[in-house]
């Protein structure tokens, strides 16, 4: 009896990743002293949606090049898509001229019909400043 019990627990999660893709912003280019906008979108496949009630945050860092305006993202910055999705608007400052990055840890949770599973994500965008 308790073999199935440490067996039910390590039971691995449902690979739910062929459910969703994540789409950022390619190749910014900004000048010096201006505002940029990155983008980080959630698209699920058409049986998946990310929750709308569930926690969802992005945390970023950036090089020194780059200013972000804000270093983490939650619910209220997170838009809802017409797929079901949410995408987030990445504002940040050009501080200096170079290439530089955004880079980001995306937590949400994707759900299907069937189940609901916590994902997270590393992302990297590309940024050079003129």
């Amino acid at each position: 009896m308790v073999a199935l019990i440490v067996a039910g627990l390590l039971a691995a999660s449902p690979d739910v990743s062929g459910t969703y893709r994540i789409e950022t912003s390619k190749a910014l280019k900004v000048k010096k002293g201006e505002t940029g906008h990155a983008k980080v979108e959630v698209v699920p496949g058409s049986d998946a949606h990310v929750s709308p009630d569930a926690p969802i945050s992005l945390a970023l860092t950036s090089g020194p090049a780059l200013k972000l305006e804000k270093e983490k993202l939650g619910r209220p910055e997170a838009k809802e898509t017409k797929e079901k999705g949410v995408a987030f608007d990445v504002p940040f400052t050009a501080s200096a001229a170079g290439k530089d990055e955004v880079k980001g840890t995306l937590s949400f949770f994707i759900c299907t019909e069937k189940l609901c599973e916590k994902q997270k994500r590393e992302i990297a965008m590309a940024v050079e400043v003129q």
